[in-house]
């Protein structure tokens, strides 16, 4: 088995990159502790819902300021980016008005709630000429860049399907992942990641199926995605209602690749040949050959790799952003946002259909 040594973040040259935070839960404390991988990375502000939540913010984490409002961040002059991790209702307003004050801004996934909504941000950055990614931080992961990697190499050949499920179980519904004010819905919390993987290691799709279940505050508690990819077949889920198996499993004519769990974190990665010359992976809807890529059963196997990482993993999405910025893009090459956009297509072309009963 092979191990690769502790994965190391790109470390960003030049002056400090002043950072405003806008929110203060606990994706926001995430990203500032992993600022700390990245070289140049300064929490220089924070803003939240009340003056009072960002200043406790701001005394546990060591943010250099507090503002009232995004407002007065904007116009402070004192951070150089803005990092959106406020309630999904709010990322697309929060994250035009930063990209009208020139701001680049970072927005925790999902990008919107809409795919309306994400081309609204797709459309200030254009205007404004500055760069708007979401923090879909799984794409910038050491670990599915070696998936990217063996894929172009044509590891396992020609791809054929996918299967992928993230599903958390929450026994209460009085929280934001039911709250339709505030986002809710599996779709939005959890399948922004295996569309997103996707559309990224296999391209846009040609068609969408799919179907999902209402939660008694009208939000989807599961949701299943088909996506038609020239050939190949993505099977796709996300649910509230159980502990899912949470892996990425990409099956191939000459074999398989599997994103161990959980696959938001991808850490280590399976590569699998093919059985006595025979192709068991070809059209593959076994689930008894899924259960055993998923727990790194015995199987043909040529390399498993482990690509460990210090803190909680958004610092390899910092460091790219911060790169991206110092280098005057305006689209993210990893990140676009016409995925971001073609993700929440599908997912409302989904839930606009009857629910299941």
């Amino acid at each position: 088995m092979a191990q690769r040594p502790t994965e190391k973040t790109p470390r960003s040259a030049g002056k400090p990159f002043r950072w405003g935070i806008v929110g203060a839960g606990v994706i926001a404390a995430q990203f500032v502790e992993d600022m700390a991988e990245v070289e140049g990375a300064v929490a220089a502000a924070v803003t939240a819902r009340t003056k009072q939540s960002a200043e406790r913010f701001a005394s546990l984490h060591g943010v250099g300021r507090v503002c009232a409002t995004i407002e007065e961040m904007l116009a402070s002059g004192h951070v150089d980016a803005i990092y959106v991790a406020s309630p999904n209702t709010t990322h697309a307003e929060i994250a035009c008005q930063a990209l009208a004050a020139g701001k680049p801004v970072l927005v925790e996934k999902p990008l919107a709630v809409s795919s309306r909504e994400a081309e609204r941000v797709a459309a200030a950055a254009a205007r404004n000429g500055v760069l708007a990614m979401e923090g879909l931080w799984t794409r910038f992961l050491p670990a599915v860049g070696e998936v990217r990697r063996l894929l172009r190499a044509g590891a396992i050949g020609e791809v054929t399907a996918v299967e992928a499920e993230l599903s958390y179980r929450h026994e209460q519904t009085d929280n934001r992942f039911f709250d339709p004010d505030l986002g809710g819905g599996a779709a939005l919390d959890l399948g922004v990641y295996p569309l997103s993987l996707s559309l990224d290691l296999l391209g846009m799709p040609d068609r969408v199926q799919g179907r999902w279940w209402r939660a008694e505050t009208g939000v989807d508690y599961r949701t299943e995605f088909l996506l038609h990819v020239g050939k190949a077949r993505a099977r796709l889920a996300c649910s509230f209602d159980r502990d899912g198996a949470n892996t990425f499993v990409i099956l191939g004519t000459r074999g398989a690749i599997a994103i161990q769990a959980p696959f938001l974190k991808a850490q280590k990665i399976c590569l699998y040949g093919t059985l006595a010359g025979k192709l068991p992976f070809v059209g593959a809807r076994s689930r008894g050959l899924l259960a055993k890529l998923a727990d790194g059963l015995p199987l043909p196997r040529r390399k498993v790799t482990r690509f460990p990482f210090e803190k909680g993993g958004l610092q390899f999405e910092i460091a790219a952003f911060m790169d991206a910025v110092r280098s005057g893009a305006k689209v993210s090459d990893v990140m676009p946002l016409a995925d971001s956009i073609r993700v929440l297509e599908i997912i409302g072309s989904v839930l606009r259909r009857p629910p299941e009963r």
